[in-house]
């Protein structure tokens, strides 16, 4: 295989890369995990596109350049990735309701906030693919609320206060809408 067959194929594979990141970003399917979706296939992308400079090169020092910068955006990437990963505040489950495969959530906690804020989540699934989806998010020194439960196969309900806020679910992406807010009127 000739030198620019190689680089071609690793720009194909960095294009793919590329894509797969686009469609992490976009997040069709409200995946759980999402942002190890998007941290993987960035620095895939980086790699791969470092590897298509570095064999299309063909001066050492220019391609030593290459290879040096590549694996500092590398590194720098993978670092912020995991550090901002590292901070999102995981929040604690106080209730949970199930119906077959899916389950809502009540959950309790923010990140950087003082009060707690409560929310309802939607999940569907289990391990790297599990989907989360937000149902009802509380106001900040808001009761959480009164009671969660399934309608049927496509709709869920959050009972606050006096209100009955009920929600439609796509199956297949878990897309809820609406998603409802604060405790205020109904």
């Amino acid at each position: 295989m000739t030198t620019l067959r190689r680089a071609a194929v690793l720009a194909a594979c960095a294009i793919l890369a590329a894509l797969l990141a686009g469609l992490a970003v976009l997040d069709p399917f409200h995946l759980r995990h999402v942002q190890w979706f998007v941290a993987g296939t960035v620095l895939l992308t980086i790699v791969l596109v470092t590897a298509a400079l570095a064999v299309a090169v063909r001066v050492f020092a220019l391609r030593l350049l290459v290879l040096v910068v590549g694996g500092i955006l590398a590194v720098g990437w993978g670092l912020t990735a995991w550090l901002a990963i590292g901070l999102d505040d995981p929040r604690s489950a106080v209730v949970e309701v199930a119906s077959g495969d899916r389950r809502l959530v009540v959950q309790e906690g923010a990140a950087f906030t003082i009060d707690p804020v409560f929310r309802v989540v939607l999940r569907a699934g289990a391990g790297p693919f599990e989907q989360e989806s937000l149902v009802w998010q509380g106001d900040p020194e808001g009761a959480g609320p009164g009671g969660v439960a399934f309608r049927g196969v496509d709709e869920v309900e959050v009972r606050t206060g006096g209100c009955v806020l009920v929600s439609r679910i796509e199956p297949v992406t878990l897309a809820v809408d609406p998603v409802h807010r604060g405790t205020a009127g109904c």
